[in-house]
């Protein structure tokens, strides 16, 4: 189902950037990032998800906000960037 909704949204993306040009349209599509989001976790779970998701993962560790304000910038600075999703997860593009 997921692949589903991220494969629209996909579409949608290079819909809109085709439609809105000059308006640049991209999408950023993060994996689990060390947020605000799990501090509601205990300390020892929320530590033992981050490192059992890290060891799935090709990069090996679990994404930071920086990771995707990086992304961001990138696609701020760059005027050639136009209907691109960027995954910002920790896999194998």
């Amino acid at each position: 189902m997921q692949g589903r909704i991220n494969a629209s949204l996909e579409g949608l993306t290079r819909g809109l950037a085709l439609e809105f040009a000059p308006v640049r349209v991209n999408r950023l599509s993060p994996g689990l990032a060390a947020t605000q989001l799990y501090d509601g976790l205990a300390d020892d779970t929320r530590r033992d998800m981050f490192v059992s998701a890290a060891r799935g993962l090709p990069a090996g560790l679990v994404g930071a906000p920086e990771h995707i304000a990086v992304q961001i910038m990138a696609f701020l600075a760059n005027p050639y960037i136009m209907g691109g999703t960027v995954y910002i997860d920790g896999t194998i593009a």
